[in-house]
């Protein structure tokens, strides 16, 4: 009954309440609303069920329980392009997106637990005449006005623990279920999935909790159409290149009331090197009828959390994160218009029994990016070019609430 629940809830959120995400790059941090309202820096917490998502390997520091949460975001990003004005991008108004992670006891170190979540997406339009070279002439057929990706993962893991060190091994189903690229007289769009991995460790010692927890890459097919005015529209494929992730983290119990934990992320951003759109097999093959370059960076995030318990019931969060973008100047994008950025955020806990139940808020400020490439539009790409020439401010506020339950 257990698992037909959360199983049940779980879905049923994500089918009805997902929305494209807009965050670091197109990654998306935030896996439960503890972990939103300690900047993320869960990955070696032992005791809140709000960091198994974080690092599966806790599951067998807890008895068993379940953590479904609700996040919103409201996202704002502008340019003001050389040679015209601040246009404001178009997001939606508010985003919200779902996040589970469910864990039963199935023998005496053992645990079994999986996970729903948003780990990628992103949703953003630009209007046509945005940025002055791609608004008229052969350029006005590249301009980037709409972009999107709704991307969810389960990830079904058993945990297993030795006395004072868990390991866990798991899986990574990710459904990229729909996937635009638009411009003024061409829409790609697709979807497609694939299964990747992750990997942990968490040990408690004393009051010390050291934790690692790794997500391998993965390549997601996309099938779909390529459709074009006044043509018929053309199936094609493509590959979405996702990163791997790998965290560390080390959390001290300063006290019975007070926890601070350091993460260090990194993100291998250098995957993604472009989107290249190729005919598919029923079109009769060829060569690649659209390419965006990318050519990101790996990049790194630091990370602080705080939780202090104000009495036996409840408790107070708080976090910072300095995170940076993968987005390097060589083929800059408008359609993923990213920067390095400071995150803030704070929260608070009310235990009921066996339930607890959750808030938190976060606010990340981009740091202004004044990008002014020398390379002229000569190509089909403008990624990289003086067509994307401006200055682009972004920032973003994150509200979650969530429902969390013990099993005895």
């Amino acid at each position: 009954m257990r698992l037909r629940s959360a199983l049940g809830s779980a879905f049923a959120l994500t089918f009805v309440c997902l929305n494209a995400a807009h965050a670091s790059g197109f990654a998306l941090s935030e896996l439960s609303i503890a972990g939103l309202s300690e900047a993320d820096a869960l990955v070696a917490n032992t005791s809140t069920l709000g960091a198994l998502a974080y690092n599966p390997a806790a599951m067998a520091f807890h008895k068993g329980g379940y953590d479904l949460g609700l996040l919103g975001i409201d996202d704002h990003t502008e340019v003001t392009p050389t040679g015209g004005g601040t246009v404001v991008a178009t997001t939606p108004t508010w985003e919200t997106v779902p996040d589970l992670f469910w864990a039963d006891k199935v023998a005496p170190h053992t645990r079994f637990g999986f996970g729903v979540n948003t780990p990628y997406g992103m949703q953003i339009s630009w209007p046509a005449q945005t940025f002055p070279e791609l608004a008229q002439g052969a350029g006005a057929a590249l301009a980037p006005t709409y972009t999107e990706l709704r991307l969810f993962d389960v990830s079904p893991s058993v945990s297993y623990r030795f006395g004072a060190v868990a390991i866990d091994l798991g899986a990574d189903y990710y459904d990229a279920h729909r996937t635009v690229i638009g411009t003024p007289t061409t829409t790609v769009s697709g979807s497609g999935d694939q299964v990747g991995g992750h990997i942990g460790i968490l040990a408690k010692l004393g009051s010390i909790g050291l934790g690692a927890n790794y997500r391998s890459a993965t390549n997601v097919p996309l099938d779909g159409t390529l459709s074009t005015t006044g043509a018929a529209p053309v199936p094609i494929n493509a590959t979405l290149h996702l990163p791997w992730q790998l965290a560390l983290g080390v959390h001290d119990a300063l006290s019975q009331r007070i926890g601070v934990e350091f993460d260090f992320d990194r993100t291998g951003w250098s995957r993604f090197t472009n989107i290249a759109v190729t005919p598919a097999a029923a079109a009769g093959g060829g060569p690649s009828l659209i390419t965006s370059t990318y050519d990101w960076q790996s990049a790194n995030a630091y990370r602080v959390g705080f939780h202090y318990a104000l009495s036996r019931h409840v408790r107070l969060r708080a976090g910072y994160a300095y995170d940076q973008t993968g987005a390097g100047n060589g083929h800059y994008s408008a359609r993923i218009p990213d920067a390095n950025r400071q995150i803030f955020s704070f929260g608070a806990s009310q235990k009921l029994g066996h339930w607890s139940l959750s808030a938190g808020y976060m606010y990340v400020h981009f740091d202004t990016r004044t990008y002014a490439s020398t390379t002229p539009l000569t190509t089909t790409d403008p990624n990289g070019t003086t067509a994307y020439n401006g200055t682009y401010k972004s920032h973003a506020q994150l509200f979650g609430i969530s429902i969390s339950r013990t099993f005895s």
